[in-house]
C-alpha cells in the first residue's frame, strides 16, 4: 500500500447508518465509507446486532423508497454469505469480492463487507511459536491492506468483529499501551483485551469497543415477604479510536427490530 495525499482527499466521506439516530450521532453520522472498522467485543455483547441485524432491517425499510424503479426486486436477496476457515481463504475471497465489484454494473452495488470474526480464522490454525506468531501477523497485515484496498478504491464500509480474550498482565494498559482511548477493557465483570495482540490492533483505521454488565435487582412484590433478586443485563458502547471523532460512550439495548441507544 502507498501513502495517500491528503489534499486529493474528500472533504466529506459517506456513511452508513446504523439504524439509531444516537448513536449514529455518537459516530458522526454512522459508520464511514474507505475505512477498515473494528467491532471488538465478548460472545452476547451485540457485534452482530449491532451492525448486521440493524443494517438489514434499515434496508428493507427503505428499499423500495430509495428505490422505486426497482419494484419487484427484494433487498435480502442481494446479501452474500461466504463460510471462511483459514486466512488463505479469505484472501482468496476478498480478492473473488474485488473482481465480483469491478464486473457488477447492476444498479445495486455492493456497499458493505462484515468479516466475523478475524479471531477465529487464526486462534487454531497458528500456534504460539516464533515462526508462527511471524506468519500470523503477515497473514494479518496482508488481509488489512486487502481490505483497505477495497474500502479505498470501491468506497464500501469494511466492518471486522474481534472477540476478547482475559487480560493477564501489568495493569497500565496492554504492556503499558493504552487501548485507544481507553486504559483498560471490562466486561462481564473481567478485564479484557482485543485478540490477535496489538499488531492486529493497530492496522485497524477505527475502533469500537461493546460491553455487557450484569446488575443484580431487587424486586419487591405484595405477595412474598421477601425481595427476589432479578438480574439486568446493560450494553455499553465505547469509540475506542477514530481519526475524525472524540471518545463517545453510551449505553444500548437490543430490541427486536433493531439497536437503540439510550439517552439520558
Amino acid at each position: 500500500m502507498t501513502p495517500q495525499n491528503l489534499i486529493l482527499l474528500p472533504l466529506s466521506t459517506p456513511k452508513l447508518s446504523i439504524g439509531c439516530p444516537i448513536l449514529d450521532g455518537y459516530l458522526g453520522g454512522g459508520i464511514p465509507c474507505n475505512f477498515v472498522t473494528k467491532l471488538v467485543g465478548e460472545s452476547g455483547s451485540g457485534k452482530i446486532i449491532q451492525l448486521l441485524i440493524s443494517s438489514i432491517a434499515q434496508l428493507a425499510n427503505l428499499y423500495h423508497t430509495s428505490y422505486p424503479n426497482l419494484i419487484g426486486l427484494e433487498p435480502l436477496e442481494d446479501i452474500y454469505v461466504h463460510g471462511i476457515h483459514d486466512a488463505q481463504q479469505l484472501i482468496h475471497v476478498l480478492r473473488d469480492i474485488q473482481a465480483f465489484i469491478v464486473i457488477d454494473h447492476t444498479q445495486l452495488p455492493m456497499k458493505l463487507i462484515v468479516i466475523d470474526s478475524i479471531a477465529a480464522l487464526f486462534q487454531s490454525q497458528y500456534k504460539t511459536t516464533l515462526a508462527d506468531l511471524k506468519w500470523r501477523s503477515k497473514m494479518l497485515f496482508k488481509i488489512f491492506g486487502t481490505l483497505k484496498a477495497l474500502a479505498n478504491k470501491f468506497g464500501v464500509v469494511v466492518v471486522v468483529t474481534n472477540q476478547v480474550v482475559d487480560f493477564i498482565g501489568p495493569h497500565d494498559g496492554v504492556n503499558g499501551v493504552r487501548l485507544g482511548n481507553l486504559e483498560c477493557l471490562h466486561t462481564s465483570g473481567r478485564r479484557v483485551s482485543p485478540a490477535l495482540g496489538l499488531a492486529w490492533a493497530h492496522c485497524i483505521n477505527s475502533k469500537m469497543f461493546l460491553a455487557r454488565h450484569e446488575q443484580s435487582v431487587g424486586v419487591n412484590s405484595h405477595n412474598a415477604p421477601l425481595a427476589t433478586i432479578s438480574s439486568q443485563t446493560h450494553r455499553t458502547f465505547d469509540l475506542l479510536f477514530a481519526p475524525h471523532l472524540p471518545h463517545a460512550s453510551a449505553e444500548f439495548v437490543i430490541r427486536k427490530e433493531r439497536v437503540v441507544g439510550v439517552s439520558w
